[in-house]
């Protein structure tokens, strides 16, 4: 009543039509074309077009594997307070970087801080040392002069780089002072 397409049936028919001495295949997949023709075409336009998707299917996975990156960079916000005031009027943004490195050996990531004018990097772990298919977080300290923000904002561009294969520049938006300081 519920086939669950095992062809057991099929089997079990062809050997009792052998038994009672008729044509073996009562019972078989097969088509209505070739039922009334008789012949059996292994190229079908199914088959063709379903081996064209697989092949395109197939094609952009091995397409996206390839241009996957060494690593995988994360910038998050330092855990409490958004900035911090240090005794010099400086503002300070604390940064959580956290690096995945799908490289097959471990790689040592240099965090860097493109050119700003007075703007500095804090790295106690510089650079960060990466076991292969590891992930690891470090925090770093960004400092600024007050004056530097613009409506309490101000976006700096961190580079982080293995010297190897794998570089990448993430634009970091920092926080302070909504008045410039005052």
């Amino acid at each position: 009543m519920e086939c669950i397409h095992c062809t057991q049936c099929i089997d079990a028919c062809d050997a009792v039509m052998e038994k009672v001495g008729l044509e073996p295949g009562l019972i078989s997949y097969t088509s209505q074309a070739e039922l009334e023709s008789g012949k059996r075409s292994f190229f079908r336009p199914r088959l063709v077009v379903y081996s064209a998707i697989l092949l395109v299917m197939f094609g952009t996975f091995a397409f996206s594997l390839a241009g996957k990156s060494t690593a995988d960079v994360t910038l998050l916000r330092g855990l409490g307070a958004p900035f911090s005031v240090l005794p010099s009027g400086e503002i300070s943004n604390q940064i959580r970087i956290k690096i995945a490195n799908r490289a097959p050996e471990v790689r040592s990531y240099f965090i860097e801080l493109a050119d700003i004018d007075g703007v500095t990097l804090v790295a106690p772990e510089n650079p960060l040392t990466v076991g292969a298919g590891e992930t690891e977080m470090t925090g770093a300290f960004v400092t600024i002069p007050p004056s530097a923000f613009s409506d309490g904002e101000l976006v700096v561009t961190l580079k982080i780089s293995d010297g190897v294969d794998f570089t990448e520049e993430i634009d970091y938006r920092m926080l302070g002072p909504a008045g410039g300081g005052s």
